[in-house]
């Protein structure tokens, strides 16, 4: 620390928000960056996780419970998790609201 350095006082909430921010935008600039080079790929009608929650509509979170509940099937390459187009339809197919009448 140099001697012109401002010294900031705040409270443990007020800075753990902080860095909480900083580091959600953080990902959310390298998911961006992820996705924009995905697209770029080939997918042979594969998608990414990143791809699959903007398809979806959903958080990471749901994403995994609906992994773990075998409501969507997936592959898995390292720790890469992909899904196939047409079984996100299927989802979106089986979850479709039709109009009474």
């Amino acid at each position: 620390m140099h001697a012109q350095d401002p010294v900031i006082v705040c409270t443990k909430s007020a800075l753990t928000r902080a860095v909480a921010a900083a580091v959600e935008e953080g990902v959310s600039r390298f998911s961006k960056k992820q996705l924009e080079a995905n697209e770029s790929k080939p997918t042979f009608g594969w998608v990414t996780n990143v791809r699959a929650m903007q398809l979806l509509g959903l958080s990471r979170p749901t994403l995994a419970r609906y992994r773990k509940r075998g409501m969507l099937p997936y592959s898995k390459v390292g720790s890469t998790v992909y899904y196939r187009l047409e079984d996100i339809e299927a989802l979106l197919e089986s979850r479709r609201v039709r109009p009474r009448g």
